[in-house]
């Protein structure tokens, strides 16, 4: 009795411990564009000069070996709706963003419908990395990447997206594995 009583307390330990740490894969399709193209995402506007460089590690790739380009007479940008799960649930967005210093140009982040960064003639830099975060609104959110730059280039690469049920929620699942387990070991007696 002792025996199965243990082999149920090490059960609920590690569900609930597969609950409390899931793992976190990339929503985002072709997030480093490592197919060489925008497979995974839909463009938007003049999308004339935009495309994806496939250089290798170096000055113009963040990760991996390829990166994407927008250099749009006319504002662009590309899209992609994400399954991000249920609402409620925990988000974070990542990415990495050149710009060229050039003027005029701008650049926008939106996820959900929300505008999450906005900058109007960035100054030329490396690529810097941006996170975000929040709760799901929907079951499925929509990521929008717009750009302007008609005298050069702005880069993007390593987009990601995770989504994890929330906190609570794991913990309310604790709670009733341990309930569950509670209510075994006193049937048991």
């Amino acid at each position: 009795m002792k025996s199965i009583s243990s082999s149920i307390a090490a059960v609920a330990l590690a569900t609930t411990a597969v609950f409390a740490a899931p793992v976190q894969a990339n929503l985002v399709t072709n997030g480093g564009f490592e197919t060489g193209d925008f497979s995974g995402w839909t463009q938007t506007g003049d999308a004339s000069f935009n495309g994806v460089q496939c250089a290798g590690p170096g000055a113009s790739v963040y990760a991996g070996n390829c990166s994407a380009y927008f250099g749009s007479l006319e504002q662009s940008g590309i899209a992609q709706t994400i399954d991000v799960g249920s609402i409620g649930n925990f988000w974070s967005l990542s990415f990495a963003f050149m710009p060229d210093g050039g003027m005029p140009s701008s650049f926008t982040v939106s996820f959900g419908g929300k505008t999450l960064l906005s900058i109007t003639d960035p100054v030329a830099s490396d690529f810097m990395v941006y996170q975000f975060s929040g709760f799901t609104t929907a079951e499925n959110m929509t990521l929008s990447f717009d750009f302007f730059d008609p005298v050069g280039f702005l880069s993007l690469d390593a987009v990601e997206v995770t989504a994890v049920p929330e906190p609570a929620t794991t913990a309310l699942m604790g709670a009733a594995l341990a309930g569950l387990l509670a209510m075994r070991r006193r049937k048991a007696r």
